[in-house]
């Protein structure tokens, strides 16, 4: 760490002078998303049965109904599942055709990357309504499989994205390398293609994770009585039963989003720090 190239140091040093001029251009856009969900946590501690803002009687009650309703509790049960299933679908066929594509030098390689990523120019609705027509045929509308799988379709664009980004970065001399001493193709997917590729796949998954467990338009069409995912669950109770509990279940929501998102400033502070201890150290060594 103490040979860190004059330039890295200079980049380091630009990006720590440009951060108040950063947070003063981000506050508008920050109070403008932030400002609209600040009220949906005093809606939720109220004591009656009815939305208002602000509340007329403090409580818990809007919670305490939540947690007793079965039916909110399926629905993100279920989603959870729906979004596992999605992450591991998505995850396997997105890497495996970025590794496919990357060793594929011919003309149909842009062809075929083009239909990978279709899903995600389509519109929404369009991919809905296809996708409920041919579940139909396959019987699959209102199933956990038929969902997981119209999600992963959804989220394999993010994960491909961000693998074969990855992977134009990999020397493919370090592949040929492997295979010249006799290395088989798992050999070489797990000891230089996955190493290289690893923290894009979580990336990629994550993404696909929060996008599923968001989804809301293909859930419409092709969920079921027994199964309906949280954001369809969500939908359906402020179209016709606008309760606190909605409020109650928004605020959870916004807390684990805010606790996710400070956990992984978090993490990016000490990587930070850790990186300005070595430059310093760095600078140190050279004076002497």
């Amino acid at each position: 760490m103490r040979d860190l190239p004059h330039s890295a140091k200079r980049r380091v040093g630009g990006n720590i002078q440009a951060k108040p001029l950063v947070l003063l251009l981000a506050m508008p856009a920050l109070l403008f998303l932030v400002l609209p969900l600040i009220p949906i946590i005093p809606m939720s501690l109220t004591a009656g049965h009815v939305v208002e803002f602000p509340p007329s009687e403090w409580g818990l009650t809007a919670y305490r109904e939540l947690f007793a309703d079965d039916g909110w509790r399926h629905a993100i049960v279920f989603s959870l599942k729906v979004s596992a299933l999605a992450v591991l679908m998505s995850v396997l066929a997105a890497g495996l055709a970025a590794i496919g594509l990357s060793r594929l030098r011919a003309r149909g390689e842009g062809l075929i990357a083009a239909v990978i990523l279709v899903p995600l120019a389509m519109p929404v609705v369009v991919l809905a309504l296809g996708t409920f027509q041919f579940f139909i045929q396959m019987q699959l509308n209102g199933t956990l499989i038929g969902i997981a799988i119209a999600h992963g379709v959804l989220g394999v664009p993010y994960v491909f994205l961000t693998v074969r980004a990855a992977l134009s970065k990999l020397d493919m001399a370090l592949v040929r390398s492997a295979m010249s001493l006799g290395a088989g193709t798992w050999s070489v997917l797990r000891w230089v293609y996955l190493p290289a590729i690893l923290p894009a796949l979580l990336s990629g998954a994550l993404l696909v994770f929060v996008v599923s467990f968001d989804e809301v338009v293909i859930a419409l069409f092709i969920s079921g009585p027994g199964a309906i995912t949280f954001p369809v669950k969500l939908f359906t109770e402020v179209q016709f039963n606008l309760s606190p509990a909605i409020m109650a279940v928004s605020t959870l929501l916004l807390g684990a989003v805010v606790l996710s998102v400070a956990l992984g400033v978090a993490v990016f502070g000490v990587r930070r720090t850790v990186y300005r201890v070595a430059l310093s150290e760095s600078a140190d060594g050279e004076r002497r």
